[in-house]
């Protein structure tokens, strides 16, 4: 599907789903190079930016997090920037994308505000959007890990661990996809004084300033996870500890009881006690003294 907006000195060319009538739209419009018509169909997975005399092109990757598999996975964005026209291709939908493109297509003056300058400002307004969006996306993560430190402390270390591997995974997902992408910022600031205008340079340093804060937050966030994993294994090992304690215990009471009412048990002619009046609560009553005994002697060397 290809939707364009022209502005007032910006046009803006957004396609999703590509098919080969939009790979030879690009090249008879826009004379673009073979090898890039060749990076439109199929996806590409690794994230690069390209250098022409009258063009740009960036391959990014948009960070998604997924309910059903419970992982972020990336969405790819192509972008081709030419001095007055701004294109991007895409095979998903991409929620801050689609929502600029809608404001530029349906209010005039969203139009003349974003698509009033160059293209270089429309780029910057799309990468703004794109990074706030990864911005909030990392503040949730952050919710979570704030809901794992809660339900740790109120005895729930067992459920927690899945959690716990969950975010990490999250975590893990999300920074590897956006890694790569900071050398393509660089070289797009590098760049864009000269393709575009003088003043972009600040809108583009901007962009590396929102990239630089998500990386550390998602590096804050691995440390983070990292010491409740260890705390929360530390609490678990504690209650699994204490489990064994209780149950070794139980264990040294009862084996010698065991012993004691195996023995009376002995089919033999002659048994302590056996046979003698209230016989059976002399031996109960010397289990008993037993039990107690055992009790007392845990409890003087802090066993208990």
């Amino acid at each position: 599907m290809r939707t364009v907006v022209k502005g007032p000195k910006v046009t803006w060319v957004d396609i999703q789903n590509p098919t080969q009538k939009d790979v030879e739209f690009l090249r008879e419009t826009y004379s673009l190079h073979p090898v890039i018509l060749k990076e439109i169909i199929p996806p590409s997975w690794r994230a690069k930016v390209e250098v022409f005399p009258s063009y740009l092109f960036l391959v990014l990757h948009h960070p998604v997090y997924s309910k059903a598999t419970k992982k972020t996975r990336p969405k790819e964005l192509d972008i081709i920037v030419t001095k007055d026209t701004l294109i991007t291709i895409h095979y998903e939908a991409i929620l801050p994308l689609k929502a600029l493109l809608d404001r530029c297509n349906l209010y005039a003056e969203s139009k003349k505000s974003y698509m009033g300058q160059t293209s270089g400002h429309l780029l910057y307004y799309l990468l703004d959007r794109f990074w706030e969006d990864c911005l909030i996306k990392i503040s949730r993560i952050n919710t979570k890990i704030t809901n794992i430190e809660e339900q740790i402390f109120e005895g729930k270390e067992s459920d927690m661990v899945k959690n716990i591997s969950l975010t990490r995974t999250d975590i893990l997902d999300f920074s590897r996809i956006i890694t790569p992408q900071e050398d393509i910022l660089q070289s797009l600031n590098d760049v864009g004084v000269n393709f575009f205008a003088e003043d972009t340079k600040h809108y583009f340093s901007n962009i590396i300033g929102k990239y630089t804060k998500c990386k550390n937050e998602l590096e804050t966030q691995k440390e983070t996870v990292g010491a409740l994993e260890e705390t929360n294994n530390s609490l678990l090992n504690k209650k699994i500890n204490e489990i064994i304690k209780v149950l070794t215990i139980f264990s040294v009471i009862v084996f010698p009881l065991t012993l004691f009412a195996g023995i009376f048990g002995m089919n033999t002619k002659y048994l302590p006690f056996v046979g003698q009046p209230n016989d059976f609560w002399i031996i109960s009553g010397i289990m008993l003294i037993g039990i107690v005994t055992m009790i007392l002697l845990f409890k003087k060397k802090r066993w208990l």
